[in-house]
Order: C-alpha cells, then structure tokens, then sequence
C-alpha cells in the first residue's frame, strides 16, 4: 500500500447497502472441512468445480456464502498448522441467522454435538446474541442473530456494545419443536472479525479510504459498518502489533468479500482505490454484468471488492 495512506481524506462514505458477501477460506482436508460444514453446520453444497474447492450456500441465496479451498501448504507438504503462526488475518467470520428462533435451535444442536467442534463461547453483545465455535483447523466461527435494530443505542456515530453473559435458557425457550435442520434460507455471512498490527492503520484503511463507518470501539479492537449497521468489518490486536503479515497460502483466510450494491457504487469505490494506489494484487475479467478487483490491506489480508 503506497504511502499516500497518510494523506487520505475521511469524506468519502461506502453505499450504505454494501454488505460483506462471502468468506473464502483454506482448509487441511477438505473433505474434512465439507462433512463439518455440511453435517454440523448445515450449509448446503452447490458447487464443487474441482477437489480442491468447494463452494457452500443457502436455500435461496444468488451465491455462494462459503468457499472452502485445499491449502497450498498442505498440498506442499507442510505440517504448519494456523495457530502455530501470529499472523494477520481472520479472528473469526460471523454467520447471521435471520431469526432467533434458528439460533436457539444450532444451539441446542452444538451442545449435542460438543465433540464434533471446538467451543469458544457465549455473549450478549446488546445488539445481538452470539456463539462462538472453531472449526476442525482451528478457524474461528461466530452464529449470531442480531437483536432488532431499533433497540440499538447510538452516541452519535458510535453504537454500544458488550461482551455480557448469554441467557441460554430464556434463548432456548425459542427453540422449536423440529429442531435444527440446515442454515435457513436468509442467513448470510453478517461481518468478519480480522486480526491487525496497528489499529491507527486499520482506521485509515478501512474508515478514511473505503469509506466504512467507524462504529465502536472495545480494549484492543476497532469496528466499522457501512450504513447504520454495528460492524461489517472488526479488526484487533490482541495477537500483538509483531505479528507475521497475512498469507492466502496458509489455513485460514485467502480471502473475503465485499459486495457493492450496483456498477455505479462499484466503480465509484474502484476509483478510491485507485485515487489512493491500494496494492491490487490481481484483476478479475468483467464478466457479464459483474465487476471485481482483488486488493490488499495494510496487513497483506486479501478482499475481493465486486458487484453482480
């Protein structure tokens, strides 16, 4: 990233229905990773277009909501495993329920199938209710409902949040009596959570040039949205601020993406990257009526910006 980062200006705004689109992510076993992502978490397979990448979505949805992806590393030879490294890159990405009657039925589901995944924990965060899991590489998973917007309280710009205990069984008492089936129709991936080196630098990257309300902010992390959202994007340092840049070889994130709302937002966000020489590691093909660039941020953490 050039060094006209320093010199960016903070009044440019992202549409307010830019949402995160998709996450994409490197596995050790593929194979592994689909029957958890399948079995355990019930998101439906809709595209293998080879063994080496998997694609998982909804009932519903236009796109994929999930890419798994055989690590390079892995095919390599290498025993690496993500946890081993601090690195920048994925703290958690979050899966968001579209009732809370779905989230009181995967948690009854997971606590029945406790060995099958790690758990990381429960919170009330005020503007929505959440569990956290790990994956069988050790990736971080959030399923979340949020509460109804207009019980949000906003400062301003700033919304509040909180890390307060989950109440579990008043949650369960919205459980149903068919139980947890598959991810409903609706569900989307709500934000992903990214470990940074310097929170200064995410500000600028992710407020002053992509335009991203900066939202809220907790000891060691920083939140931003488009719109009147809480967060879309959460980076922290709690890995430290030494930490190895990130890489789309290793398991965890390769990439994630950041969907526009039409061509005119696309190209109105494309030429902020330009204006501000933002590494841009690879281009995609215009294709039919779609659009993407892939880019880099401060950290080296890949983000395919893109339209349908």
């Amino acid at each position: 990233m050039g060094d006209d980062i320093t010199s960016v200006r903070s009044d440019f705004n992202i549409h307010p229905a830019t949402r995160i689109g998709y996450v994409s992510l490197n596995v050790s076993n593929i194979d592994r990773s689909l029957d958890f992502y399948e079995k355990v978490l019930g998101f439906k397979k809709v595209g293998r277009p080879s063994n080496e990448r998997v694609l998982l979505s909804v009932d519903g949805h236009p796109s994929n909501l999930v890419v798994l992806l055989q690590a390079e590393e892995v095919r390599a030879g290498s025993k690496v495993h993500m946890s081993e490294t601090r690195r920048a890159g994925l703290y958690h990405f979050a899966i968001l329920l579209p009732e809370r009657k779905y989230l009181a039925d995967i948690l009854q589901n997971l606590s029945e199938r406790r060995g099958e995944m790690r758990f990381d924990g429960l919170a009330d965060h005020l503007v929505s209710e959440s569990i956290y899991i790990r994956d069988s590489d050790n990736i971080g998973i959030e399923i979340y409902c949020d509460r109804p917007s207009l019980q949000w309280e906003w400062d301003g710009g700033q919304v509040r949040m909180a890390t307060d205990r989950l109440d579990t069984e008043e949650l369960l008492r919205e459980s149903t009596a068919s139980g947890w089936k598959a991810m409903p129709a609706k569900t989307v991936i709500g934000h992903v959570h990214l470990h940074v080196r310097n929170l200064a630098k995410a500000r600028k990257f992710y407020h002053e040039i992509l335009g991203l309300n900066f939202t809220a902010t907790y000891p060691g992390a920083y939140f931003f949205a488009a719109g009147k959202y809480h967060h879309h994007i959460a980076t922290n340092i709690w890995l430290g601020t030494s930490i190895q840049p990130a890489s789309s070889e290793h398991v965890g994130l390769n990439h994630f993406g950041i969907e526009l709302p039409n061509m005119e937002q696309y190209d109105r966000t494309a030429e902020r990257i330009t204006q501000y020489k933002i590494e841009t590691p690879q281009y995609a093909q215009l294709n039919g009526p779609s659009k993407s660039v892939f880019l880099h941020d401060m950290d080296g953490i890949t983000i395919r910006l893109y339209t349908r």
